[in-house]
């Protein structure tokens, strides 16, 4: 059925099918024509309650009739679902170019019961202002538009369908996109007969002109069949391309400071604190929130005539779990103040544009009021300080760290090897007995075992060699007897063994190996006589004297180091120079001290003030913290240390008032005690004392570990020192700061990256700061 009308030169045409099936989808076209360039935009009035839109397409051209005049026509596709059997009638289209519209007629059509569908998955794509409903293809730069695709289902299809559709969303060049809140679960809604499921995407163009989205795809996946093991036929559906223009904010009525912010803003700002010292930094917040592309409001310009004004952090929170996407942005100001009394931060205007309205506003905030005193350490780097007390002599070098020393790694080692060696020699004299040759000799004479010639010869020997060290030479009559008397056995018993060995000697050697049936016997008790009268062997130096010897060389290695006479003269040069107020000769002639003499505490403690009096705080505490690091017990070192910056526990600045050979001895005391004491022989040594000895062993390496870590702790190399108040920023040449640090703070240097290095500082504080803004630590004094 084709219905028309022509009115104020507007033609439109509307074309139904005559019969349709209920719940099935219906597909109406209708085309408008209209002379001139503006193509006619045809719209749908409101549906009846048994009718269901499922989608819609357009297409526009302009073309050039004969008469050289242009005519613009529009042609679209509205496919519809009724549940409703019988006579439904379509709604009237209207087309309309400004202020000129035209009506087509209602179209009836007739629709019969449906008495089973298959199943029917539709899809289209379309645009959405923010949730409103509004359909314009035009909108600003900045402004919320909701790319939609709705997925429709039918009855049978719904009921199929194991596991949602999967939609995989196209490029979208030129704007920033959110994903909305997760499309609904599938359910019916009122009568209609398809349900639909919805992906939503909101889009924030960022360049004016025209756009055009390619086309979405989504896949499904259907059971052949109704049982739970059937397998399943994949499909893939494709929407319409979407397109919409984006035109720039108008220019009247522009605000000279507008900076881009599109969108309903609310601005607050606050600081860190209300009381403040010269010097000492102070943060300054700015809280927008509100609707829109929140990750793109800019920063305000900010300036004050009493402080200085860095750029700080930026923090982003962005809400879509409603239509309008919403959220907090932060922009924080590091607040350096230069003068003191009470000091104000004006109220803040923040221009926006209201897109919705099409209008500019401005959030405003509250001024804030802040008090600002004078301190002492805000002048450190600008002012001399007092005069510190210097000290007058110049003592020895401390000698390095005990556990810096060789001759400490050489000492616990060897400890263990007395008692380990007892231990093998016991247990190799314990097995040798199991198997002594003696004791087979004497088993063999018992037993009345008729042993060869040879093996009696052999046991003999080997039993006479467990008590008298004898050699190839030995073996000789008068040798052995000789032998024997050395080793304090009786005259007679080394002659009757010499003479069993000269008659052993002719029976094993001789072609019938005979031998009388004595000789074992008589072995078995000469050796018995020899191992009786024999005296016992020496053992060679023993272990606690050899333990005595290395504790000695250990003890005199460990003298500590005498400085030159030159290196004492200049100290005392650096000491008149501080007395006569020439703070920098002063320094420069202790820094030569501290140069030549590094391990010396006295010169670096008089660097630090010869320093601090030059106004150089971050000189100061460097030498400060190389004093302490050489004397940790150095209380006067430490009281100046705080005063400048005072170190958290935790921080790397920090310096543990432990020295590290208390530990380091202490391990070594209990290692060596406890190993003397497994050297001392079992049957001398009292049973309690072996659990506890293994328990000094353990309060050894405990104490051990401890030293290590307390000499890592006080090593100088890889922390820096801040020559004044600086910005952690997050990457190199970033103006985004993470957090702040202040003249003479300790942190510990991580990698570099041409001019910048990266800082850690205590409080989890970290970023990246220029690498002549930081002092080394283990960097030679004369850096300065």
């Amino acid at each position: 059925m084709i219905g028309f009308l022509v009115l104020a030169q507007i033609v439109i045409v509307a074309h139904a099918p005559d019969t349709a099936t209920t719940c099935a989808p219906m597909e109406v076209s209708v085309a408008a024509r209209a002379p001139g360039v503006i193509a006619p935009r045809i719209a749908l009035p409101p549906l009846a309650n048994s009718l269901q839109l499922l989608r819609t397409s357009s297409v526009s051209r302009v073309e050039r009739m004969g008469n050289g005049q242009s005519s613009a026509s529009t042609e679209a596709t509205f496919t519809f679902a009724t549940d409703a059997a019988g006579r439904v009638a379509l709604p009237s289209f209207t087309a309309s170019v400004g202020a000129l519209h035209s009506v087509a007629t209602p179209l009836p059509v007739e629709a019969r019961p449906a008495s089973a569908l298959p199943p029917a998955v539709l899809v289209r794509a379309w645009l959405d202002r923010a949730g409103r409903g509004d359909t314009s293809d035009s909108l600003y730069v900045g402004q919320q538009v909701d790319y939609v695709v709705d997925v429709q289902l039918n009855e049978s299809a719904r009921q199929r369908l194991r596991r949602n559709p999967t939609f995989f969303p196209p490029e979208m060049p030129g704007v920033l996109a959110y994903d909305l809140a997760p499309p609904a679960a599938i359910g019916r809604s009122g009568h209609h007969c398809f349900e639909t499921l919805s992906y939503r995407r909101a889009l924030f163009p960022l360049f004016a002109g025209r756009t055009v989205i390619a086309p979405a795809a989504l896949t499904y996946s259907l059971p052949l069949s109704t049982s739970f093991f059937s397998r399943e036929e994949s499909f893939e559906l494709r929407t319409d391309s979407v397109r919409f223009t984006t035109i720039d904010v108008p220019a009247a009525g522009r605000p000279p400071d507008f900076a881009g912010a599109v969108g309903t803003v609310a601005a607050t700002s606050k600081v860190s604190m209300t009381n403040a010292r010269m010097g000492d930094p102070v943060v300054l917040t700015l809280r927008l929130e509100g609707a829109g592309n929140v990750k793109l409001w800019p920063r305000p310009p900010l300036t004050l005539s009493w402080a200085t004004v860095a750029q700080g952090e930026e923090r982003v929170q962005v809400d879509t779990s409603l239509a309008r996407v919403r959220g907090t942005k932060e922009f924080d100001w590091l607040l350096t103040p230069r003068q003191a009394g009470r000091q104000e931060v004006p109220a803040m205007h923040y221009p926006f544009f209201d897109a919705d309205k099409g209008t500019y506003a401005s959030a405003l905030t509250s001024p804030l009021s802040l008090d600002v005193q004078t301190a002492a350490l805000a002048a450190t780097d600008s002012a001399p300080a007092s005069r510190l007390a210097v000290r007058r002599n110049l003592r020895d070098e401390s000698s390095p760290s005990v556990p810096s020393q060789a001759w400490y790694w050489l000492l616990l080692a060897i400890a263990p090897a007395p008692a380990a060696l007892r231990r093998a020699r016991d247990r190799t004299r314990l097995r040798s007995r199991s198997q002594s040759p003696g004791q087979r000799l004497r088993h063999a004479a018992a037993s009345k075992e008729r042993l060869v010639a040879r093996d009696v010869r052999r046991l003999y020997l080997e039993a006479i060699r467990e008590r008298v060290a004898l050699t190839s030479g030995s073996l000789q009559r008068a040798e052995l007897a000789r032998a024997l008397r050395r080793v304090g056995v009786t005259a007679a018993t080394a002659d009757m063994a010499s003479e069993l060995l000269e008659k052993l000697d002719a029976a094993a050697f001789s072609p019938s190996g005979a031998l009388d049936a004595s000789a074992t016997s008589d072995a078995a008790n000469i050796v018995r006589d020899i191992d009786a009268q024999a005296v016992q062997r020496t053992q060679g130096i023993s272990g606690a004297r050899g333990l005595s010897i290395i504790v000695l060389a250990a003890m005199l290695a460990a003298t500590a180091y005498a400085l030159p006479e030159g290196v004492a003269n200049t100290f005392s040069q650096g000491v008149e120079a501080y007395d006569g107020g020439a703070f920098p000769l002063a320094a420069r002639l202790f820094a030569r001290v501290a140069t030549r003499a590094p391990r010396a505490n006295d010169a670096w403690a008089n660097l630090g003030a010869a320093a601090w009096a030059h106004a150089d705080s971050a000189a100061a505490v460097r030498a400060w913290q190389r004093a302490l690091r050489l004397d940790p017990l150095d209380a006067e070192t430490r009281e100046r240390l705080d005063l400048v910056q005072l170190s958290p526990l935790r921080s790397p600045g920090y310096v543990v008032p432990v020295p590290v050979d208390v530990p380091a001895y202490a391990a070594l005391a209990c290692w060596v005690v406890a190993w003397l004491v497994l050297f001392v022989p079992p049957a001398r040594r009292p049973q309690a004392l072996r659990p506890l000895c293994g328990g000094a062993l353990i309060v050894a390496v405990v104490l051990l570990g401890g030293a290590l870590e307390l000499r890592d702790r006080l090593d100088p190399r890889g922390l820096g020192i801040l020559c004044g108040s600086r910005l952690l920023v997050s990457a190199p040449n970033s103006g985004s700061a993470l957090a702040s640090g202040t003249v003479g703070e300790t942190g510990r240097l991580g990698p570099r990256e041409g001019t910048w290095v990266r800082l850690e500082l205590d409080g989890a504080r970290a970023g990246w700061v220029p690498v002549e803004s930081v002092l080394p630590l283990d960097g030679p004094p004369t850096d300065n």
